[in-house]
Protein backbone atom coordinates (compact mmCIF):
# COMPACT_ATOMS: atom_id res chain seq x y z
CA UNK A 1 0.00 0.00 0.00
CA UNK A 2 1.31 3.82 -1.03
CA UNK A 3 2.29 5.53 2.13
CA UNK A 4 0.03 9.11 2.19
CA UNK A 5 2.59 12.34 1.31
CA UNK A 6 4.20 13.91 4.28
CA UNK A 7 3.32 16.85 4.40
CA UNK A 8 -0.63 16.02 2.98
CA UNK A 9 -1.28 18.35 0.54
CA UNK A 10 -3.42 21.81 1.60
CA UNK A 11 -6.86 20.84 1.64
CA UNK A 12 -7.85 23.40 3.59
CA UNK A 13 -8.45 27.54 1.55
CA UNK A 14 -7.00 30.65 3.33
CA UNK A 15 -10.04 32.72 2.19
CA UNK A 16 -13.20 31.68 3.61
CA UNK A 17 -14.93 32.85 0.43
CA UNK A 18 -15.54 30.95 -2.79
CA UNK A 19 -14.42 33.84 -4.95
CA UNK A 20 -12.02 36.77 -4.54
CA UNK A 21 -14.84 39.42 -5.26
CA UNK A 22 -16.45 38.00 -2.27
CA UNK A 23 -13.13 38.48 -0.14
CA UNK A 24 -12.63 41.82 -1.31
CA UNK A 25 -16.07 42.90 -0.84
CA UNK A 26 -16.48 41.52 2.97
CA UNK A 27 -13.15 43.20 3.78
CA UNK A 28 -14.50 46.72 1.99
CA UNK A 29 -17.45 45.99 4.52
CA UNK A 30 -15.27 45.67 7.39
CA UNK A 31 -12.82 48.92 6.60
CA UNK A 32 -16.68 50.84 6.05
CA UNK A 33 -17.83 49.63 9.64
CA UNK A 34 -14.68 50.09 11.43
CA UNK A 35 -14.77 53.64 12.64
CA UNK A 36 -18.38 53.40 13.84
CA UNK A 37 -17.06 49.89 15.74
CA UNK A 38 -13.65 51.58 17.12
CA UNK A 39 -15.75 54.88 18.32
CA UNK A 40 -18.52 52.30 20.30
CA UNK A 41 -15.18 50.47 21.51
CA UNK A 42 -14.24 54.00 23.22
CA UNK A 43 -17.71 54.99 24.52
CA UNK A 44 -17.94 51.79 26.45
CA UNK A 45 -14.49 52.19 27.63
CA UNK A 46 -15.11 55.64 28.98
CA UNK A 47 -17.53 54.03 31.35
CA UNK A 48 -15.41 50.96 32.38
CA UNK A 49 -15.02 51.20 36.81
CA UNK A 50 -11.60 53.12 36.36
CA UNK A 51 -12.65 55.96 34.54
CA UNK A 52 -15.15 56.88 37.07
CA UNK A 53 -12.63 56.39 40.07
CA UNK A 54 -12.66 60.09 40.67
CA UNK A 55 -13.87 63.89 39.65
CA UNK A 56 -11.02 63.97 37.38
CA UNK A 57 -11.96 60.67 35.77
CA UNK A 58 -15.49 61.76 35.11
CA UNK A 59 -14.27 64.92 33.39
CA UNK A 60 -12.37 63.17 31.03
CA UNK A 61 -14.09 60.58 30.50
CA UNK A 62 -16.92 62.78 29.71
CA UNK A 63 -14.87 64.64 26.98
CA UNK A 64 -13.58 62.18 25.55
CA UNK A 65 -17.08 60.45 25.34
CA UNK A 66 -18.44 63.67 23.77
CA UNK A 67 -15.85 63.48 20.98
CA UNK A 68 -16.35 60.39 20.32
CA UNK A 69 -20.29 60.87 20.05
CA UNK A 70 -19.29 63.59 17.12
CA UNK A 71 -17.06 61.06 15.48
CA UNK A 72 -19.82 57.96 15.68
CA UNK A 73 -22.43 60.37 14.11
CA UNK A 74 -20.05 61.60 11.26
CA UNK A 75 -19.67 58.18 10.59
CA UNK A 76 -23.03 56.55 10.69
CA UNK A 77 -23.59 56.53 6.97
CA UNK A 78 -20.30 55.13 6.08
CA UNK A 79 -21.30 52.24 8.73
CA UNK A 80 -24.75 51.67 7.11
CA UNK A 81 -23.26 51.07 3.49
CA UNK A 82 -20.55 48.80 5.46
CA UNK A 83 -23.62 47.02 6.63
CA UNK A 84 -25.67 46.68 3.59
CA UNK A 85 -22.67 45.24 2.71
CA UNK A 86 -21.56 42.67 5.11
CA UNK A 87 -24.34 41.24 6.19
CA UNK A 88 -25.30 39.25 2.85
CA UNK A 89 -21.99 38.16 2.46
CA UNK A 90 -22.26 35.97 5.50
CA UNK A 91 -24.24 33.70 3.92
CA UNK A 92 -21.08 32.91 1.46
CA UNK A 93 -18.84 32.80 4.00
CA UNK A 94 -16.91 30.13 5.79
CA UNK A 95 -16.94 29.65 9.76
CA UNK A 96 -13.38 30.42 9.89
CA UNK A 97 -10.09 31.67 8.24
CA UNK A 98 -7.13 29.55 7.74
CA UNK A 99 -3.34 30.56 7.49
CA UNK A 100 -1.06 28.46 6.00
CA UNK A 101 2.32 27.70 7.31
CA UNK A 102 4.45 29.65 5.42
CA UNK A 103 6.33 28.10 1.88
CA UNK A 104 9.82 27.39 4.42
CA UNK A 105 7.92 25.64 7.22
CA UNK A 106 8.82 22.54 8.49
CA UNK A 107 6.77 19.95 10.30
CA UNK A 108 7.25 17.84 12.81
CA UNK A 109 8.87 14.28 11.52
CA UNK A 110 5.77 11.73 10.78
CA UNK A 111 5.07 8.89 13.61
CA UNK A 112 5.44 5.94 12.13
CA UNK A 113 4.33 3.82 15.53
CA UNK A 114 6.10 0.22 14.01
CA UNK A 115 9.09 2.11 14.59
CA UNK A 116 8.68 4.29 17.20
CA UNK A 117 6.23 2.81 19.25
CA UNK A 118 5.70 5.85 21.67
CA UNK A 119 5.28 9.43 21.01
CA UNK A 120 4.15 12.29 22.93
CA UNK A 121 1.87 15.45 22.41
CA UNK A 122 1.69 18.63 24.03
CA UNK A 123 -1.72 20.44 24.06
CA UNK A 124 -2.43 24.00 25.73
CA UNK A 125 -5.53 25.83 26.33
CA UNK A 126 -6.26 29.33 27.41
CA UNK A 127 -8.25 32.02 27.46
CA UNK A 128 -7.15 35.08 26.77
CA UNK A 129 -9.70 38.10 27.00
CA UNK A 130 -8.90 39.70 23.69
CA UNK A 131 -12.26 41.63 23.77
CA UNK A 132 -12.56 45.01 22.27
CA UNK A 133 -10.67 47.50 24.62
CA UNK A 134 -13.77 48.77 26.20
CA UNK A 135 -15.33 45.53 27.01
CA UNK A 136 -12.08 44.27 28.24
CA UNK A 137 -11.86 47.01 30.85
CA UNK A 138 -14.64 45.68 32.45
CA UNK A 139 -12.50 42.89 33.55
CA UNK A 140 -9.80 45.06 34.48
CA UNK A 141 -8.01 44.12 31.35
CA UNK A 142 -7.65 46.99 29.19
CA UNK A 143 -5.00 47.74 26.18
CA UNK A 144 -6.02 44.53 23.94
CA UNK A 145 -3.35 45.35 21.25
CA UNK A 146 -0.36 45.84 23.81
CA UNK A 147 -1.42 42.75 25.09
CA UNK A 148 -1.97 40.82 22.21
CA UNK A 149 1.58 41.41 21.64
CA UNK A 150 2.84 40.44 24.69
CA UNK A 151 0.47 37.01 24.94
CA UNK A 152 1.93 35.85 21.53
CA UNK A 153 5.72 36.77 23.08
CA UNK A 154 4.97 34.33 25.74
CA UNK A 155 3.26 31.91 23.93
CA UNK A 156 6.49 31.52 21.69
CA UNK A 157 8.86 30.44 24.09
CA UNK A 158 6.58 27.71 24.58
CA UNK A 159 7.29 26.57 21.15
CA UNK A 160 11.17 25.77 21.79
CA UNK A 161 11.73 21.82 21.87
CA UNK A 162 11.19 20.20 24.96
CA UNK A 163 14.87 19.00 26.86
CA UNK A 164 14.14 15.23 26.38
CA UNK A 165 13.71 16.06 22.49
CA UNK A 166 11.04 17.25 20.08
CA UNK A 167 9.14 13.83 19.72
CA UNK A 168 10.57 11.83 22.77
CA UNK A 169 8.64 11.18 26.23
CA UNK A 170 10.40 12.02 29.27
CA UNK A 171 10.79 9.31 31.53
CA UNK A 172 8.10 7.87 33.84
CA UNK A 173 9.05 8.22 37.50
CA UNK A 174 6.99 6.27 40.12
CA UNK A 175 5.18 8.36 42.40
CA UNK A 176 5.14 11.06 40.65
CA UNK A 177 2.55 13.63 40.54
CA UNK A 178 0.63 14.01 37.19
CA UNK A 179 0.20 17.19 37.91
CA UNK A 180 2.46 20.28 38.20
CA UNK A 181 1.78 24.55 38.86
CA UNK A 182 4.41 26.16 36.61
CA UNK A 183 5.52 29.95 35.74
CA UNK A 184 5.89 29.34 32.25
CA UNK A 185 4.71 27.73 29.16
CA UNK A 186 4.85 23.93 28.88
CA UNK A 187 7.59 23.30 25.90
CA UNK A 188 7.40 21.68 22.89
CA UNK A 189 3.62 22.51 22.36
CA UNK A 190 1.71 20.76 19.14
CA UNK A 191 -1.34 22.50 19.76
CA UNK A 192 -2.96 25.64 21.19
CA UNK A 193 -6.39 26.71 21.87
CA UNK A 194 -7.03 29.84 22.68
CA UNK A 195 -10.58 31.31 23.52
CA UNK A 196 -11.61 35.12 24.06
CA UNK A 197 -10.00 36.36 20.74
CA UNK A 198 -12.62 38.49 19.73
CA UNK A 199 -10.86 41.48 18.49
CA UNK A 200 -9.91 41.04 15.06
CA UNK A 201 -6.81 43.11 15.73
CA UNK A 202 -5.43 41.18 18.38
CA UNK A 203 -6.27 38.15 16.63
CA UNK A 204 -4.30 38.75 13.28
CA UNK A 205 -1.34 40.17 16.09
CA UNK A 206 -1.36 36.07 17.41
CA UNK A 207 -1.43 34.76 13.49
CA UNK A 208 1.46 36.92 12.39
CA UNK A 209 3.35 35.58 15.26
CA UNK A 210 2.10 31.79 15.52
CA UNK A 211 1.78 30.79 11.79
CA UNK A 212 5.49 30.84 10.81
CA UNK A 213 7.13 29.15 14.12
CA UNK A 214 4.45 26.72 14.98
CA UNK A 215 2.64 26.08 11.50
CA UNK A 216 -1.52 26.54 9.77
CA UNK A 217 -3.40 28.30 12.10
CA UNK A 218 -7.47 28.54 12.27
CA UNK A 219 -8.82 31.90 13.47
CA UNK A 220 -11.77 34.77 13.31
CA UNK A 221 -14.31 31.30 14.21
CA UNK A 222 -17.67 31.86 14.12
CA UNK A 223 -21.09 32.39 12.18
CA UNK A 224 -22.06 36.24 11.44
CA UNK A 225 -25.03 37.94 10.67
CA UNK A 226 -28.35 37.77 11.04
CA UNK A 227 -29.09 33.90 11.67
CA UNK A 228 -32.11 31.89 12.60
CA UNK A 229 -34.01 32.79 15.29
CA UNK A 230 -33.51 35.67 14.37
CA UNK A 231 -30.60 36.71 16.14
CA UNK A 232 -27.84 39.13 15.10
CA UNK A 233 -24.45 38.14 15.69
CA UNK A 234 -21.86 40.96 15.92
CA UNK A 235 -18.78 38.76 17.67
CA UNK A 236 -17.31 35.58 16.31
CA UNK A 237 -16.69 32.75 18.41
CA UNK A 238 -13.32 33.73 19.79
CA UNK A 239 -11.81 30.82 19.44
CA UNK A 240 -8.09 30.07 17.40
CA UNK A 241 -6.37 27.06 16.89
CA UNK A 242 -2.73 26.79 15.92
CA UNK A 243 -1.26 23.53 15.15
CA UNK A 244 2.64 21.88 14.43
CA UNK A 245 1.21 19.29 12.43
CA UNK A 246 -0.84 19.82 9.13
CA UNK A 247 -4.50 20.10 9.39
CA UNK A 248 -6.75 17.86 6.93
CA UNK A 249 -10.32 19.10 7.48
CA UNK A 250 -12.07 21.73 9.63
CA UNK A 251 -15.64 22.55 10.87
CA UNK A 252 -18.05 24.85 13.05
CA UNK A 253 -21.27 24.87 14.41
CA UNK A 254 -22.61 27.39 16.77
CA UNK A 255 -24.43 27.22 19.32
CA UNK A 256 -27.97 27.98 19.18
CA UNK A 257 -28.96 28.94 22.62
CA UNK A 258 -26.67 31.47 23.82
CA UNK A 259 -28.19 33.62 26.49
CA UNK A 260 -27.73 37.48 27.09
CA UNK A 261 -24.38 39.02 26.16
CA UNK A 262 -23.81 35.70 24.66
CA UNK A 263 -26.37 36.18 21.81
CA UNK A 264 -24.64 38.33 20.42
CA UNK A 265 -21.52 36.50 19.55
CA UNK A 266 -21.28 33.03 17.36
CA UNK A 267 -19.67 30.44 20.31
CA UNK A 268 -19.66 27.15 19.49
CA UNK A 269 -17.79 23.85 18.53
CA UNK A 270 -14.57 24.44 16.34
CA UNK A 271 -13.63 20.65 15.07
CA UNK A 272 -10.16 19.50 13.38
CA UNK A 273 -8.66 16.89 12.22
CA UNK A 274 -4.31 16.75 12.11
CA UNK A 275 -2.57 14.22 10.25
CA UNK A 276 0.33 12.81 12.65
CA UNK A 277 2.14 10.11 10.80
CA UNK A 278 1.87 7.10 8.59
CA UNK A 279 1.44 3.37 10.66
CA UNK A 280 1.60 0.57 7.28
CA UNK A 281 0.80 2.68 4.63
CA UNK A 282 -2.45 4.29 6.44
CA UNK A 283 -2.63 7.79 8.08
CA UNK A 284 -2.29 8.28 11.63
CA UNK A 285 -4.93 11.28 12.32
CA UNK A 286 -5.35 13.33 15.52
CA UNK A 287 -8.55 14.82 16.67
CA UNK A 288 -9.02 18.60 18.14
CA UNK A 289 -12.24 20.13 19.16
CA UNK A 290 -12.26 23.95 20.95
CA UNK A 291 -15.01 25.58 22.22
CA UNK A 292 -16.23 28.05 25.25
CA UNK A 293 -19.67 27.56 26.88
CA UNK A 294 -22.08 29.95 27.77
CA UNK A 295 -20.52 32.82 30.30
CA UNK A 296 -22.21 33.07 33.77
CA UNK A 297 -24.60 35.11 34.87
CA UNK A 298 -22.63 36.68 38.11
CA UNK A 299 -23.39 39.58 40.71
CA UNK A 300 -22.37 42.79 39.60
CA UNK A 301 -18.57 43.07 39.49
CA UNK A 302 -17.37 44.51 42.71
CA UNK A 303 -14.97 48.15 42.43
CA UNK A 304 -11.37 47.64 40.86
CA UNK A 305 -10.14 50.69 42.55
CA UNK A 306 -7.82 48.63 45.26
CA UNK A 307 -6.03 46.83 42.11
CA UNK A 308 -5.76 50.24 40.81
CA UNK A 309 -3.64 51.11 43.67
CA UNK A 310 -0.99 48.62 42.55
CA UNK A 311 1.16 47.17 45.53
CA UNK A 312 1.26 49.78 47.83
CA UNK A 313 -1.81 48.74 49.29
CA UNK A 314 -3.53 45.43 50.42
CA UNK A 315 -5.60 43.69 48.15
CA UNK A 316 -8.95 42.80 48.76
CA UNK A 317 -10.73 39.51 48.21
CA UNK A 318 -14.36 39.70 46.63
CA UNK A 319 -17.41 37.28 48.31
CA UNK A 320 -18.37 34.70 46.26
CA UNK A 321 -21.00 32.78 47.85
CA UNK A 322 -22.16 30.18 45.05
CA UNK A 323 -18.99 27.89 45.31
CA UNK A 324 -17.51 25.41 48.17
CA UNK A 325 -14.53 22.87 48.31
CA UNK A 326 -14.79 19.47 46.59
CA UNK A 327 -15.78 16.84 48.82
CA UNK A 328 -15.02 13.12 49.24
CA UNK A 329 -18.06 11.91 48.33
CA UNK A 330 -20.89 12.17 45.46
CA UNK A 331 -23.49 14.87 46.32
CA UNK A 332 -26.58 13.98 44.29
CA UNK A 333 -27.73 16.92 41.45
CA UNK A 334 -30.30 19.34 42.25
CA UNK A 335 -32.84 20.15 39.78
CA UNK A 336 -31.32 23.07 37.59
CA UNK A 337 -34.49 25.67 38.60
CA UNK A 338 -34.19 24.70 42.38
CA UNK A 339 -33.29 27.93 44.72
CA UNK A 340 -29.97 26.24 46.27
CA UNK A 341 -28.88 28.64 49.42
CA UNK A 342 -26.40 30.70 48.43
CA UNK A 343 -26.10 30.08 44.83
CA UNK A 344 -27.39 33.28 42.56
CA UNK A 345 -30.67 31.96 40.48
CA UNK A 346 -29.09 33.16 37.63
CA UNK A 347 -26.49 30.75 37.79
CA UNK A 348 -28.90 28.40 38.06
CA UNK A 349 -30.59 29.41 35.11
CA UNK A 350 -27.47 29.01 32.93
CA UNK A 351 -26.62 25.35 34.04
CA UNK A 352 -29.58 24.10 31.63
CA UNK A 353 -27.95 26.36 28.76
CA UNK A 354 -24.40 24.86 29.36
CA UNK A 355 -26.17 21.52 29.66
CA UNK A 356 -27.52 21.57 26.33
CA UNK A 357 -24.45 23.17 24.64
CA UNK A 358 -22.39 20.10 26.20
CA UNK A 359 -24.87 17.70 24.69
CA UNK A 360 -24.63 19.38 21.00
CA UNK A 361 -21.00 20.02 21.45
CA UNK A 362 -20.50 15.96 21.99
CA UNK A 363 -22.85 15.01 18.62
CA UNK A 364 -21.12 17.14 16.65
CA UNK A 365 -17.42 16.01 17.86
CA UNK A 366 -18.98 12.63 16.93
CA UNK A 367 -20.63 13.07 13.70
CA UNK A 368 -16.94 15.01 12.29
CA UNK A 369 -14.92 12.24 13.45
CA UNK A 370 -17.15 9.78 11.47
CA UNK A 371 -17.52 11.71 8.36
CA UNK A 372 -13.26 12.57 8.70
CA UNK A 373 -12.19 9.28 9.05
CA UNK A 374 -10.75 6.71 5.92
CA UNK A 375 -10.99 3.55 6.02
CA UNK A 376 -7.94 2.26 7.34
CA UNK A 377 -7.18 5.13 9.23
CA UNK A 378 -5.76 4.94 12.84
CA UNK A 379 -6.50 7.46 15.39
CA UNK A 380 -4.51 8.63 17.73
CA UNK A 381 -6.14 10.77 19.95
CA UNK A 382 -9.89 12.80 20.26
CA UNK A 383 -8.94 15.99 22.88
CA UNK A 384 -11.58 18.61 24.02
CA UNK A 385 -10.06 22.10 24.73
CA UNK A 386 -11.69 25.18 26.11
CA UNK A 387 -13.58 27.07 28.79
CA UNK A 388 -16.39 25.27 30.07
CA UNK A 389 -17.21 28.18 32.28
CA UNK A 390 -18.30 25.52 35.62
CA UNK A 391 -15.89 23.52 37.95
CA UNK A 392 -16.76 20.13 39.70
CA UNK A 393 -16.97 21.61 42.96
CA UNK A 394 -19.85 24.44 42.84
CA UNK A 395 -23.47 23.32 44.14
CA UNK A 396 -25.00 25.78 41.22
CA UNK A 397 -22.66 23.64 38.59
CA UNK A 398 -24.33 20.03 39.80
CA UNK A 399 -26.03 19.43 36.30
CA UNK A 400 -23.02 20.43 34.48
CA UNK A 401 -21.02 18.18 36.84
CA UNK A 402 -22.93 14.71 36.04
CA UNK A 403 -23.16 15.22 31.77
CA UNK A 404 -22.37 12.09 29.63
CA UNK A 405 -19.56 14.20 28.30
CA UNK A 406 -17.23 12.87 31.37
CA UNK A 407 -18.40 9.33 30.62
CA UNK A 408 -17.05 9.91 27.06
CA UNK A 409 -13.75 11.98 27.31
CA UNK A 410 -11.75 11.23 30.11
CA UNK A 411 -10.77 14.21 32.65
CA UNK A 412 -7.56 13.90 34.17
CA UNK A 413 -8.39 16.17 37.11
CA UNK A 414 -11.57 14.43 37.79
CA UNK A 415 -12.33 11.72 40.14
CA UNK A 416 -15.73 11.50 40.21
CA UNK A 417 -18.44 14.02 39.90
CA UNK A 418 -17.13 16.61 42.90
CA UNK A 419 -14.34 14.46 43.31
CA UNK A 420 -10.66 16.17 41.95
CA UNK A 421 -7.47 15.32 41.94
CA UNK A 422 -5.39 16.31 45.20
CA UNK A 423 -3.25 18.47 42.71
CA UNK A 424 -5.68 19.85 41.01
CA UNK A 425 -6.38 23.72 40.61
CA UNK A 426 -8.50 26.39 39.64
CA UNK A 427 -8.06 28.48 36.51
CA UNK A 428 -9.98 31.28 36.96
CA UNK A 429 -8.39 34.48 39.01
CA UNK A 430 -9.78 37.30 40.80
CA UNK A 431 -10.22 40.47 38.41
CA UNK A 432 -9.90 42.86 40.73
CA UNK A 433 -6.39 41.82 42.06
CA UNK A 434 -5.01 41.02 38.31
CA UNK A 435 -2.68 44.26 38.64
CA UNK A 436 -1.19 43.47 42.17
CA UNK A 437 2.56 43.30 42.10
CA UNK A 438 2.37 38.90 43.20
CA UNK A 439 -0.85 38.77 40.71
CA UNK A 440 0.73 40.10 37.65
CA UNK A 441 4.40 38.16 38.15
CA UNK A 442 4.35 34.61 36.83
CA UNK A 443 6.88 33.72 39.27
CA UNK A 444 5.50 35.75 42.22
CA UNK A 445 1.84 33.96 41.51
CA UNK A 446 3.07 30.45 41.14
CA UNK A 447 4.60 31.05 44.72
CA UNK A 448 1.69 32.39 46.17
CA UNK A 449 -0.71 29.82 44.63
CA UNK A 450 1.22 27.16 46.34
CA UNK A 451 -0.42 27.77 49.38
CA UNK A 452 -3.83 28.44 50.55
CA UNK A 453 -3.48 31.86 51.71
CA UNK A 454 -2.30 32.83 48.35
CA UNK A 455 -5.16 30.86 46.77
CA UNK A 456 -7.91 32.26 48.62
CA UNK A 457 -6.55 35.66 47.83
CA UNK A 458 -6.14 35.23 43.80
CA UNK A 459 -8.13 32.38 42.97
CA UNK A 460 -11.78 33.38 41.96
CA UNK A 461 -14.93 32.34 44.24
CA UNK A 462 -13.14 31.59 47.17
CA UNK A 463 -15.62 30.77 49.83
CA UNK A 464 -16.41 33.22 52.67
CA UNK A 465 -17.65 32.21 55.86
CA UNK A 466 -16.76 29.41 57.85
CA UNK A 467 -13.42 27.49 56.34
CA UNK A 468 -13.65 23.79 55.46
CA UNK A 469 -11.40 21.28 56.59
CA UNK A 470 -10.03 20.99 52.85
CA UNK A 471 -8.20 23.18 51.24
CA UNK A 472 -9.13 25.88 49.01
CA UNK A 473 -8.32 25.24 45.08
CA UNK A 474 -10.06 27.32 43.01
CA UNK A 475 -12.72 26.75 40.22
CA UNK A 476 -11.60 25.24 37.19
CA UNK A 477 -12.94 26.12 34.41
CA UNK A 478 -10.58 25.36 31.93
CA UNK A 479 -10.25 21.81 30.70
CA UNK A 480 -8.51 19.49 28.82
CA UNK A 481 -10.45 16.25 28.10
CA UNK A 482 -9.12 13.38 25.93
CA UNK A 483 -10.11 10.04 24.77
CA UNK A 484 -8.35 6.99 22.10
CA UNK A 485 -10.02 6.11 18.74
CA UNK A 486 -12.97 3.30 18.76
CA UNK A 487 -11.20 0.26 18.02
CA UNK A 488 -7.54 2.01 17.48
CA UNK A 489 -4.53 0.09 18.24
CA UNK A 490 -2.89 3.23 19.58
CA UNK A 491 -3.49 3.91 23.06
CA UNK A 492 -3.18 7.57 24.71
CA UNK A 493 -2.50 7.93 28.46
CA UNK A 494 -1.65 11.22 30.55
CA UNK A 495 1.93 11.79 31.16
CA UNK A 496 1.54 15.29 32.93
CA UNK A 497 -0.75 17.95 33.65
CA UNK A 498 0.23 21.34 33.85
CA UNK A 499 -1.37 24.66 35.58
CA UNK A 500 0.89 27.61 34.07
CA UNK A 501 0.85 31.00 35.57
CA UNK A 502 3.36 31.94 32.39
CA UNK A 503 -0.26 34.91 31.43
CA UNK A 504 0.07 36.86 34.70
CA UNK A 505 -1.22 40.37 34.33
CA UNK A 506 -1.98 39.59 30.78
CA UNK A 507 -5.89 37.57 31.22
CA UNK A 508 -7.61 36.42 33.90
CA UNK A 509 -7.10 32.95 33.83
CA UNK A 510 -4.44 30.19 34.33
CA UNK A 511 -3.66 28.47 31.25
CA UNK A 512 -4.00 24.73 30.90
CA UNK A 513 -1.30 21.94 29.93
CA UNK A 514 -1.85 18.72 28.68
CA UNK A 515 1.13 16.15 27.95
CA UNK A 516 -0.44 12.87 26.39
CA UNK A 517 1.43 9.67 25.92
CA UNK A 518 0.42 7.89 23.09
CA UNK A 519 1.43 4.30 22.76
CA UNK A 520 1.30 1.52 19.76
CA UNK A 521 0.96 -2.03 20.51
CA UNK A 522 4.85 -3.76 20.45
Amino acid sequence: MQSPDWPPAGALQPSPFPHPVLHVLHGLGRVLLFPVYWALDQLLGCWAPPARSSGLGWLSAGAGAAAVLLLLLLCLPLALLGLLLWLPLQAWRRPFCYQPPPWCWVPPAPWCPWAEPTRCFQFLSANLCLLPDGLARFSNLPHSQQRAQALSAVLLTGLRPSRYGAMDCSPQQAGASLGVLEASVPVGLDFVCLQEVFDLRAAHHLVRCLAPSMGPVLYDVGVLGLQPGPHLKLLGSGLLLASRFPLLRADFHPFPNGRREDALASKGLLSAQVQLGVLDGRRVAGFLHCTHLQAPSGEPPPSISTAASGAGHSPRRPSVHHTGPCKSSRVAGRHPRQIIPGVNPLLAEDGPVRYEQLTLLLDWAERFETESCQDGEVVAFSVLLGDLNFDNCSLGDALEQKHPLFSRFQDPCRLGMRQEQPWALGTLLSSPLLHHSQASSPEMLRRALEGEEGRRLYLAGAPTGSHSAEAWRGRRLDYILYRGGPGSPLSPEVERVTFSTALAGLTDHLAVGLRLRVLAPL
